[in-house]
């Protein structure tokens, strides 16, 4: 498995799934916190490698294509998941369980990630972003007045 840093681990995120840039840092995160809570310590220094993003990738395939399940179905059972912890979350007492009161948080903000619109990226943006992330963002050319004069036939 090839290692990765943590901004390269978000950047291949981003470009699988279709997330934002924030989503995907939400989900390393995540990632991290669940590890070292399951450890007993925290494994936030440790180096990421392409399992590692395989993984928390799966964590968040979770729209049921088998049952023929559209994403913007997801989305709102998503949204009714995250209303049902944020009502779980109101009358839970944090200071009585703070691990429970954790593992809260932790369902309302995934579900209320899962409720946002995204959309899938297609080959060419997949292609695009990996580029990107390797070499830096496409140039873009800024045209001049000048520039546009001279190919209209215009310049002085």
């Amino acid at each position: 498995m090839e290692p990765l840093t943590r901004a390269e681990a978000i950047d291949q995120l981003v470009t699988e799934t279709g997330r934002g840039p924030e989503v995907a840092e939400a989900m390393v995160r995540d990632y991290l916190d669940e590890t070292s809570d399951r450890l007993g310590y925290s494994v936030h220094r440790w180096g990421l490698d392409t399992g590692d993003v395989a993984e928390i990738r799966r964590d968040y395939e979770w729209v049921d294509y088998e049952r023929g399940e559209t994403p913007a179905q997801a989305r709102d059972r998503a949204a009714e998941y995250a209303a049902d912890w944020s009502d779980v979350a109101a009358v839970s007492d944090p200071e009585e369980s703070p691990g429970y009161a954790a593992h809260i948080d932790r369902q309302t903000t995934t579900w209320a990630a899962r409720a946002q619109t995204f959309e899938p990226v297609d080959d060419f943006e997949r292609a695009r972003h990996a580029v990107a992330a390797a070499h830096g963002p496409d140039p873009v050319y800024q045209a001049d007045d000048a520039d546009i004069a001279e190919a209209d036939g215009w310049s002085s």
